[in-house]
């Protein structure tokens, strides 16, 4: 590595510390920060703590190189807690995350068209069970994603504790960006649903299954071990809560169609293409996590500056994907843009190759399912579209229509 040298190239963002604002402007923090300063790349402090906030290719870049940055201490133990956890894929570093990540891409990735074809078959269930009436989409895909996952993963329950697991899984999602009490209820909550998937893994254990997803995972070994009780009941969530997390793009997708009636209309006759490209548009344009964070295991360059090991950076997801840097006219839905850009430019689930970073092991099976989502709702159970308010607050963490994105199934 060459010998740092400080150039000054990241201006430091007017006032002593951000947080007010990042909880003022949520997932448009990082975007105004970027158009106080005139630069992609601001310093700040967050809770007192000095941070650099930065989006764009060369920060994704940056921030997407193998072991350049650890998880553990650069984001709130609230939000860690419930949408990772110690011991998780997603905070290990090095050798063992580069392990534990092997298996999670086996079954996220390797393992994802038997989830599309449960989701399938689950979407037109839940359905039915809502009967005529209207319904917010997020609702209907959660109940129906949660089906879907048990049933990929091999796990049974039955169907109160099917509607129980679906409100504790969206729940750990919707609670992620709150603070106090609600986000203190969220984690006690979850804790009952790591017990239970305690409770699974002993049973998976017990009755020497190493053929379902669940039985695989609860069988897994690390160094010549099985993994922890604990740390394998985790890994058995974090396959099931980012799957019905997906049911926020579901919403988002409902919403893409109602108010881009050009692209259903093309998704309805069955254009393979354009259903793929606006799957992936819909994970570029609406909001999904707004920023990650890590700490510099290693001094690293940005905009001709140097910064040390140690220092806290924050990766600007909604920013780099609304980037003017990366897309052309980022603020309008297009997914006639994915003719020709590349969907793995699209940093809504992390940045960085799937093996060797931390980003999501599900992202691949989260555009599958959208693609699905996309089948489903131009061409399964008809709906409409009632009068209500479909406005996305960007201010809120994580965003969603302000009325749910309500559906009127026939």
């Amino acid at each position: 590595m060459p010998s740092p040298s400080r150039v000054t190239g990241v201006p430091d963002l007017p006032g002593w510390d951000a947080t007010w604002r990042l909880a003022r402007d949520g997932y448009v923090f990082g975007q105004r920060g970027f158009r106080d300063v005139g630069a992609d790349a601001f310093r700040t402090r967050l809770l007192a703590r000095p941070v650099v906030v930065a989006r764009g290719a060369e920060a994704a870049h940056v921030f997407g190189e193998p072991d350049a940055f650890e998880r553990r201490g650069a984001i709130p133990r609230s939000v860690v807690h419930l949408l990772q956890d110690e011991g998780s894929v997603q905070q290990l570093e090095g050798p063992r995350h580069g392990e534990r990540k092997v298996l999670m891409l086996e079954l996220a990735q390797g393992e994802r068209a038997g989830l599309v074809e449960a989701f399938r078959d689950a979407w037109p269930e839940v359905v039915a069970e809502h009967g005529h009436g209207a319904v917010p989409a997020a609702e209907v895909a959660a109940r129906a994603l949660t089906r879907a996952a048990l049933e990929w993963t091999g796990i049974r329950v039955d169907r109160g504790r099917e509607t129980e697991l679906s409100g504790e899984l969206t729940e750990m999602i919707a609670r992620a960006g709150s603070v106090g009490p609600l986000n203190w209820k969220a984690r006690l909550r979850r804790r009952r649903t790591e017990a239970w998937a305690r409770d699974v893994v002993r049973e998976r254990r017990a009755a020497g299954d190493h053929e379902t997803i669940a039985g695989r995972l609860a069988h897994h070994t690390e160094g010549g071990r099985p993994l922890d009780e604990d740390v394998a009941a985790v890994e058995m969530l974090n396959l099931l809560r980012p799957t019905v997390a997906v049911a926020r793009f579901v919403a988002f997708a409902a919403h893409a169609l109602h108010r881009h009636p050009d692209w259903a209309s093309q998704t309805r006759g069955g254009d393979a293409a354009a259903t793929r490209w606006t799957a992936d548009e819909v994970r570029r344009f609406y909001p999904f996590f707004p920023m990650v964070g890590g700490i510099a295991t290693e001094p690293f360059e940005l905009h001709c500056e140097w910064f040390e090991e140690g220092q806290w950076m924050m990766l600007d997801l909604y920013g780099t994907d609304h980037s003017p840097e990366l897309w052309e006219r980022p603020d309008v839905f297009n997914p006639g843009r994915f003719a020709t850009a590349s969907p793995h430019a699209v940093v809504a689930q992390g940045v960085g190759e799937h093996l060797a970073s931390h980003r999501c092991p599900g992202e691949l099976a989260t555009v599958d399912l959208l693609v699905e989502t996309l089948q489903q709702l131009t061409q399964g159970p008809a709906y409409t579209v009632p009068e209500q308010d479909l406005r996305i607050s960007l201010r809120r963490i994580p965003a969603e229509p302000e009325d749910g994105m309500i559906l009127q199934f026939a």
